[in-house]
């Protein structure tokens, strides 16, 4: 990768697991204990997400394993994004249904 001259160094991207905390705490700030809701799939994620950056001198999956998870985590994400959108709105009506 080239960078234009006297352009500043890029930095590092966020570790995956450096992000999914920033969710979660927004998560937690937004819906305080309606996040109960949303935390088993972020649960979920959190463990594809060690499973493919494992710490320490753990082995890498195989690249097959490595495509699995990441698209465990990617529809994971998207059911939680769904489950996320319904508890913000159960959170604004105060939680009411519409029984």
């Amino acid at each position: 990768m080239s960078r234009r001259p006297g352009a500043p160094p890029a930095s590092p991207a966020p570790k995956p697991l450096t992000l999914l905390t920033a969710l979660e705490q927004r998560v937690e700030e937004a819906l305080g204990p309606l996040r109960e809701g949303a935390q088993p799939l972020l649960d979920d994620v959190r463990q594809a997400l060690v499973a493919l950056d494992p710490p320490g001198d753990m082995m890498l999956p195989s690249p097959q394993e490595q495509q699995k998870l990441r698209a465990k985590v990617t529809a994971t994400l998207e059911e939680a994004e769904d489950v996320l959108e319904a508890l913000q709105l159960g959170a604004r009506s105060g939680g009411r249904g519409s029984d």
